[in-house]
């Protein structure tokens, strides 16, 4: 029964490896010619219209509450859609392969429609389609004669993702003790999938930050790209260092390096706990006693073993004093220049910094004096 249920569920798994998601973006009016309520219908038809012509086995079309999820919320899921200047880029920041959305305009007393198919990972357009009605059922009747042809371009244009099968579990395996083997780092794990298929990247990033912020700097900004800049904003006022104060009385009193031990500016606070220790037993525990017979250590009557002794603890206190003051001093600075650059690579790390850049030349028809006139566009996308 274990070995069936075992067997489903490397199937399943496999599957949802397999499919690609096209996230449908809300429909874009520009001069707010139309209501939100028919502006949803539109995207709903399109919505629709992918869910039929998409084989389901190899494409998943997410809902609009799976975008929601990603954005934060319904508000500022508009206002992201709205602010965005690239389509591959807002595909991006909901985890999808593809995505495509409509946008409302005007072209004299009509209304128009352009719909626009971006692939994400390349950031190429794979197709778009355009009309003008006098009215909204027109711009649907559009929709209807054109979105067919447009996401079937995603069945030529994409091959399907290879079927993996991740192997059964090994057994535990103990090797024997005369066997040396080096102790292997256990791996940092990946973000956990959520039963909608999508994963909860800010716990992952969470993770990261409290296991070792610098350490990890590259793995949080790559998980960076797929949650909002308002979770990025949270994420940062939660884990920032607020107040350098509390670890600076613990650097002066009782010292050693504890205040920035605690800090977990780990480099100076052993190399200041050497140091004060150091100091302390040259100071302390090296010192000699001498018997003075007078004021002075040289006096007539005095040994000359006290002398040498005065002598030496003079030297002692020479060394000693200097290694306390700078040792105290920069115990007072350090937490505050530590508290600054631990803040500094937080920040660096939840910057999400997209460096795939591309270029393209593309046909473009521009109306000139009433007459369309043919020219080539630069595009630069990043």
């Amino acid at each position: 029964m274990n070995k069936l249920f075992f067997t489903l569920l490397l199937l399943a798994l496999a599957a949802y490896a397999q499919q690609e998601r096209i996230a449908i973006i809300n429909t874009l009016d520009d001069y707010d010619s139309i209501s939100v309520a028919n502006l949803t219908y539109l995207t709903d038809k399109l919505r629709e219209t992918a869910v039929k012509v998409l084989p389901a086995e190899r494409f998943g079309v997410m809902t609009t509450e799976s975008i929601v999820a990603f954005l934060g919320s319904f508000e500022n899921t508009v206002k992201v859609c709205k602010e965005s200047s690239c389509l591959a880029e807002l595909g991006r920041k909901v985890s999808a392969d593809y995505v495509a959305q409509g946008r409302i305009g005007r072209f004299g007393n009509d209304l128009t429609i352009k719909v626009e198919l971006y692939s994400v990972i390349t950031g190429n357009l794979i197709g778009s389609f355009t009309g003008d009605s006098k009215n909204i059922y027109g711009l649907r009747d559009i929709i209807n004669d054109n979105a067919p042809d447009l996401f079937k371009n995603m069945l030529t244009t994409s091959p399907p993702k290879p079927v993996t099968i991740p192997p059964p579990p090994k057994p535990e395996y103990t090797p024997p003790a005369s066997t040396e083997i080096p102790p292997v780092e256990p791996e940092i794990p990946m973000a956990e999938e959520n039963e909608e298929g999508e994963y909860d990247y800010i716990s992952y990033i969470q993770y990261l930050i409290k296991k070792n912020l610098e350490k990890n700097k590259e793995r949080i900004q790559n998980a960076s790209s797929h949650i909002s800049p308002v979770d990025r904003e949270l994420l940062y006022e939660k884990n920032r260092s607020r107040s350098a104060l509390g670890y600076v009385a613990l650097n002066v009193l009782p010292g050693f390096g504890i205040g920035s031990l605690v800090q977990g500016d780990i480099a100076f606070g052993v190399t200041q706990s050497v140091l004060e220790i150091t100091a302390f037993i040259i100071g302390f525990v090296l010192e000699r006693p001498v018997n003075y017979c007078g004021s002075f250590a040289n006096d007539d009557y005095c040994s000359e073993n006290d002398r040498k002794n005065d002598r030496n603890n003079k030297i002692r206190a020479k060394i000693v004093v200097p290694i306390f003051i700078t040792s105290y001093l920069t115990g007072l600075i350090r937490p505050f220049f530590y508290q600054s650059k631990y803040n500094q690579t937080l920040i660096e790390a939840l910057t999400y910094i997209d460096e795939n850049i591309s270029f393209s030349i593309d046909p473009l028809i521009v109306p000139r004096d009433g007459v369309p006139a043919v020219g080539l566009a630069f595009n630069v996308r990043y």
